[in-house]
């Protein structure tokens, strides 16, 4: 089966989905955690708190490189009038998984 495209509107959600993850990128996830760290002295607070932005900072570049991912399988769609439907699921089901 051949995917039907609208070329214009896959531009468009790649454009969107850069921006995005963009924006994304720009986001200090840090702040918070290197707030809280002397909220409860004495305790191991503080270092739940690095490992908690670790997760967090790590977490969020996932899902930035996720949507590059998207962006360049959905770029490549656009300019290629004639995609077997099965080529581009393969492509997005191929994207790698980050642990």
């Amino acid at each position: 089966m051949t995917l039907h495209v609208d070329p214009e509107a896959l531009r468009t959600f790649a454009a969107f989905a850069t921006d995005t993850a963009d924006a994304m990128n720009d986001w200090d996830v840090g702040e918070p955690y290197a707030v809280s760290q002397s909220a409860l002295p004495g305790t191991e607070f503080a270092a739940v708190c690095a490992r908690a932005f670790t997760a967090t900072d790590q977490a969020l570049g996932n899902v930035c490189s996720r949507l590059r991912e998207i962006v360049d399988i959905t770029d490549g769609a656009a300019n290629d009038y004639v995609v077997a439907e099965t080529d581009f699921v393969a492509a997005l089901s191929a994207m790698d998984r980050h642990g």
